[in-house]
């Protein structure tokens, strides 16, 4: 049978300086030598500078001929020092950038016009699937359309209604009510969190407000507070998600919403 020998590890070989010690070991000893000889010359106290002597020398001696496991102790120390100072959380961030014709294409400022927008596209698809199960009342429809619109051609005011009240309505048609603030609650993920209550505080740590996030994350209030500064506490009811109290200046009028994170436990 034919023998092929062992190959052996030469990437860690290490040159033998005088018989079995290397050159490493040789240097340890060459420093932790004197070290000891100027511990022992300078200690004022006779016998506690022989024992810290020794002690130099010792640590001299182990680094130099004593392995744990087949590995110095000075590549202990090495590893050991790595592992400390080498961190142990890694966080992915991605920055890959969008194409370029596709750059403000679904970039949408306002999150009450996201809301709307996905409320009035189920209620679209409701009605179209109300109307293709609906086919034989087409003819009824189609009268009460006609009725509708000749309704809204025609300039007769509905019975027992002034004039004033006609130009209220008429306001109130043209100008549609908006929120006094609105604002949208997130995770760290950057994820919506419906179901989350808000707590508006003002100075006097009095609740004014009460509100709560519809499935889209968001929140809004239509009744004004006076102007000025007012607490913000955050609540998951299930206690999934916890918030910090933010302090929000309020003013007259407030166009840009407020957005609330959760903090990322750890």
């Amino acid at each position: 049978m034919e023998q092929h020998s062992v190959p052996r590890q030469i990437t860690t070989f290490e040159f033998k300086l005088i018989g079995f010690m290397t050159l490493r070991q040789f240097l340890y000893l060459l420093v932790f030598s004197p070290i000891a000889l100027v511990v022992y010359y300078l200690f004022p106290i006779p016998f506690l500078n022989i024992v810290f002597a020794f002690l130099v020398g010792g640590v001299g001696l182990i680094f130099a001929f004593v392995p744990i496991y087949d590995r110095p102790v000075d590549v202990w120390i090495k590893n050991l020092y790595r592992r400390l100072t080498k961190p142990t959380q890694f966080l992915y961030k991605k920055i890959n950038r969008p194409i370029y014709f596709l750059n403000n294409l679904f970039f949408v400022s306002d999150p009450h016009r996201t809301t709307a927008h996905v409320e009035s596209q189920e209620k679209l698809n409701a009605y179209l699937a109300g109307a293709n199960k609906v086919k034989t009342k087409d003819n009824q429809i189609n009268k009460r359309k006609q009725i509708i619109s000749s309704l809204f051609k025609s300039h007769i005011n509905p019975p027992g209604t002034t004039t004033k009240e006609k130009q209220v309505i008429k306001q109130g048609a043209v100008n549609k009510k908006l929120p006094f603030f609105t604002g949208v609650i997130k995770n760290h993920k950057l994820i919506a969190l419906p179901g989350v209550l808000v707590y508006v505080k003002d100075v006097k740590n009095q609740t004014q407000r009460l509100l709560k996030t519809n499935p889209h994350g968001v929140f809004a209030t239509f009744r004004p507070l006076p102007a000025g500064e007012y607490f913000f506490e955050t609540k998951d009811p299930n206690k999934n998600y916890f918030f910090d109290t933010i302090k929000v200046k309020i003013e007259a009028v407030n166009q840009k919403p407020i957005e609330i994170f959760s903090k990322e436990l750890i």
